[in-house]
């Protein structure tokens, strides 16, 4: 089992996500295998772990589960009962933008990409307010979740 960057993990001082996955401490450590620092849920403290002392909890999603989640928001936001015509049109658009910058190899195009999501994010923040009502709301969120945290390991 290979602990990467981004992984969720269960530590012997509870849950988190890994922050750095090759700390290595003191002159002599290179001979050692690496430390695992982990950023704690809750307190946010980080701590450094040995790989042995961790349990893998969820690997970090992959650029292509990271796309399918943008693609199920798009297929959500048409369960939306009051979602403005502008942003009827708007949103998609601004989806598949993020989808195509994220896979650029360009920097500006990655901040265009995050430019775009937060866009959508901020919308839909906006209009759940006024409506939370809709159960697609969980929906659309699980899937933020799952981009969020792709983009956080990026």
């Amino acid at each position: 089992m290979s602990i990467e960057k981004g992984d969720r993990v269960i530590t012997p001082n509870g849950q988190g996500e890994v922050i750095d996955d090759k700390v290595y401490n003191g002159f002599f450590s290179i001979f050692s295998d690496p430390q695992v620092k982990v950023k704690l849920d809750g307190s946010g403290e980080e701590k450094e772990f040995r790989q042995e002392n961790l349990k893998l909890q969820a690997k970090k999603p992959s650029q292509k589960e990271a796309i399918e989640a943008v693609d199920k928001i798009k297929e959500q936001l048409d369960k939306i009962p009051n979602l403005p015509r502008r942003e009827k049109g708007e949103l998609p658009n601004h989806l598949e933008y993020f989808k195509e910058d994220i896979q650029a190899n360009h920097e500006i195009k990655k901040q265009l990409a995050l430019t775009n999501l937060d866009y959508v994010d901020k919308t839909l923040e906006a209009i759940r307010k006024t409506d939370s009502t809709t159960d697609t709301w969980k929906e659309v969120e699980s899937n933020f979740k799952i981009v969020r945290w792709w983009i956080r390991t990026k």
